[in-house]
């Protein structure tokens, strides 16, 4: 019996958004760039838009027509490939392959020693992201938490300092200014070997936002620009809530984040034609019994799968969220959210996936919520593979073989393909007396010992004293 091997894998297939509605969303974003414009407020890139044939008026607001729009899309690179430290390929941002990392700036942690909230602190920060750096699921760093005793002024350029001390992987960076944003270039480029260096590995990527609804701050611009001249990728992704600051319905929220994320895309491109821009939006809802943000609702799985299918459709690497939860502890609640939305995230595709250890709708990191997001990655990647088909696993010829009633456990066959298998290393399925024998730990408990015993034993590579000393000269200068 002869199969046709070209097409042996199906991955399970997914799409919130037809065609049609996909042009749709796009010709409403068009037309809301055309008719209602958004505000910049940044001098040099109204210029730089009249010059290119925007319209301005009432001083700062600014009107798109489609050409430079479809000129931007045009220029903008369809894959972006980071590195690691060291230079080595790590993530290929392209497609519908996904990778997960952290969040950024929580204000609080639960202390996998005393299960207790408390504010971040400075000595938290290389911890975790050691912690990300040991888990191979994790694919890269973002700075996590805010620490509360360091000079408010320098939080950024501490986090960066400690990322590119502290683990190999790539880093998803914020900052607060062009400043802070210039310095931490400067970190990566000591560390890279210098900003060609950096330039060629793209070991940084930059988070920063629009100002919801339709507005530029001067200060996003800034940075925005300032990684299109370095020619350093950047993901610029609006935050909104619906029947907030964008349309209650998940139509028109989608439209007017689009809006923002295309005319952000326009004056990077008109900065650096060709320069790398990753195409994101986190389109949220307010819970109107709470007045607080959702990360884990159905509606929010549904905004960031459009997202992605809207992304990919442009022919652009993609921003997502995953293993985020509302749930306060580490509990069934956080356990369920977080495993529908890396679901959700693997079967959308989106490429970069970020926000793993959110607790409290973003107040709040677990470090235990990061391990079991990594456990939870590795048991979808199985279910995304689908099913093999092909003269290999159809088995008929072993089926005759063994025949009506036999067995295949001494089959070598099964001894062959058994390991093909996933197998948990902390979602338990042994029989109850061997659970017992070895503790009776609930989830939560395996996970915490998991990261207890990370912390304790786990040492990322260390920087080269010489480029850890460069890091810190431009510390403390910033701190002067």
């Amino acid at each position: 019996m002869k199969t046709a091997n070209s097409f042996a894998y199906q991955s399970p297939q997914f799409a919130v958004l037809s065609d049609s509605q996909i042009r749709d969303i796009h010709s409403a974003a068009l037309e809301v760039l055309r008719r209602t414009g958004v505000r910049f407020q940044h001098a040099g890139a109204l210029d730089m838009l009249k010059k290119a044939g925007a319209f301005i008026s009432d001083g700062d607001l600014v009107r798109f027509p489609s050409r430079l729009v479809e000129e931007a899309l045009a220029s903008a690179p369809g894959r972006v490939i980071m590195c690691d430290r060291e230079g080595r390929p790590a993530m290929f941002l392209e497609g519908s392959q996904a990778y997960f990392g952290t969040g950024s700036d929580c204000l609080y942690l639960l202390d996998p020693e005393t299960g207790k909230l408390r504010p971040f602190v400075e000595a938290d920060l290389p911890q975790a992201y050691a912690l990300c750096d040991a888990l191979p699921n994790i694919h890269f760093t973002m700075s996590i938490g805010i620490p509360s005793d360091v000079d408010a002024a320098l939080t950024y350029d501490v986090q960066m300092a400690h990322m590119l001390e502290s683990t190999i992987k790539p880093i998803v960076f914020v900052t607060n200014d062009r400043h802070s944003c210039q310095r931490a270039i400067d970190m990566a480029a000591a560390v890279a070997g210098g900003y060609e260096a950096l330039r060629q590995q793209q070991h940084i990527l930059l988070y920063s936002e629009p100002s919801s609804p339709l507005q530029q701050s001067g200060t996003a611009v800034d940075k925005l620009l300032m990684m299109a001249d370095y020619g350093l990728p950047v993901v610029h992704s609006p935050g909104p809530q619906m029947g907030a600051v964008v349309p209650i319905t998940l139509a028109g929220g989608l439209v007017l984040a689009l809006a923002e994320i295309l005319s952000s895309l326009v004056v990077h491109q008109l900065q650096r034609p060709g320069a790398p821009f990753v195409f994101g939006a986190g389109v949220h809802h307010m819970d109107m019994s709470s007045m607080q943000i959702c990360y884990a609702s159905p509606e929010f799985q549904l905004t960031k799968a459009a997202v992605a299918e809207l992304g990919r459709w442009y022919g652009l690497p993609t921003w997502g969220y995953a293993g985020c939860s509302d749930a306060k502890v580490l509990d069934e609640q956080a356990a369920v959210e977080a495993t529908l939305s890396v679901i959700m995230a693997k079967l959308s595709g989106g490429n970069l996936i970020h926000d793993v250890g959110y607790m409290e709708s973003g107040l709040t990191t677990s470090y235990e919520m990061i391990v079991l997001t990594d456990e939870l990655v590795a048991m979808t990647d199985n279910l995304i593979k689908g099913i093999e088909v092909n003269d290999r696993t159809l088995m008929v010829d072993e089926i005759d073989k063994v025949g009506p009633g036999g067995s295949y456990l001494k089959s070598k066959t099964t001894r062959d393909h058994y390991r093909e298998f996933w197998f948990p290393t902390l979602l338990d399925r042994g029989r109850r007396q061997k659970w017992l024998d070895e503790g009776g730990m609930s989830l939560n408990q395996r996970l915490n010992a998991r990261v207890k015993k990370i912390l304790a034993e786990h040492h990322p590579k260390p920087l080269d004293p010489e480029k850890k000393q460069a890091i810190q000269a431009i510390l403390s200068k910033a701190s002067e």
